[in-house]
């Protein structure tokens, strides 16, 4: 399918790996022109790296998406590039602690980077769409939006409050051409999962592949397997699509199967 978006410009942040780095794959694919926002600087460096190998036009931005002027530099340097945004993928996000562990300053964080960006970053970008008529925004939230974990008290909160933020967003927008939607991964082997199998693994003297299927036991997903970050970044780009013209507020489980009691 083609999916109509070869002469748009796109910003994706947490770009340097994971599910960032796949979805901004995904839409240099489609011939894109991507922007990379991402903190860590060599992971970003190979990241610009390898997708202008692949033929895309790829800029890439060393920010932290905690810091206020992070959505003003993206956007700057997307106008200074490109001359216009029209798609952004707010993929930036972290988690904190369980409940049981609050720490305020920690709780603070978690919300900032998760929520807080998302929209700074949105109204930042917004009026180079709206002059426009089109544009597309895709928030990465989770599944643990929709349901809730002791050990994710934090994240998932902070990623339930980014799906209202989606909601909000789209009906104030979508009439003006400008269309919100958000995707709730699942279990998903980017870097930071894996490194979390890896890290608990040496803590307790068993394997990563021990710590995975401990981990799909607790969590099951119907479709037996963890999901690859291509995989999410499929289901954005189209989110991102001319093809997706009639999708507004539309929050998309990418999870295999993992949340079987909510819509």
């Amino acid at each position: 399918m083609d999916l109509g978006i070869g002469d748009r410009v796109a910003i994706v942040t947490g770009a340097s790996r994971g599910i960032g780095r796949a979805a901004a794959a995904a839409l240099v694919a489609e011939g894109v022109s991507v922007v990379l926002g991402a903190r860590d600087p060599a992971a970003l460096r190979v990241a610009v790296e390898e997708l202008r190998s692949a033929g895309g036009e790829v800029t890439g931005l060393e920010c932290d998406v905690l810091e206020p002027d992070s959505a003003r530099a993206l956007r700057d340097a997307a106008l200074s590039a490109h001359g216009r945004i029209d798609i952004l993928v707010n993929n930036a996000g972290g988690g904190g602690g369980p409940l049981d562990q609050f720490d305020e300053d920690e709780w603070q964080d978690v919300y900032r980077k998760n929520v807080t960006a998302a929209v700074r970053l949105a109204d930042a970008c917004l009026p180079s769409m709206l002059e426009r008529r089109w544009g597309r925004i895709v928030n990465v939230a989770s599944t643990m939006a929709r349901h809730a974990d002791p050990r994710f008290g934090s994240y998932g909160a902070a990623k339930a409050a980014l799906l209202h933020v989606t909601r909000n967003l789209a009906l104030r927008w979508a009439a003006d051409g400008v269309l919100v939607n958000a995707v709730l991964p699942g279990l998903t082997r980017t870097e930071g999962v894996t490194d979390g199998f890896t890290d608990v693994a040496v803590a307790t003297g068993r394997t990563p592949a021990d710590i995975e299927r401990r981990m799909m036991e607790r969590q099951p997903i119907a479709s037996g397997r963890l999901g690859e970050p291509g995989e999410v970044a499929a289901v954005i780009a189209f989110l991102c699509s001319a093809q997706a013209s009639w999708v507004a507020g539309a929050l998309v489980n990418v999870d295999g199967g993992t949340l079987t009691d909510v819509p």
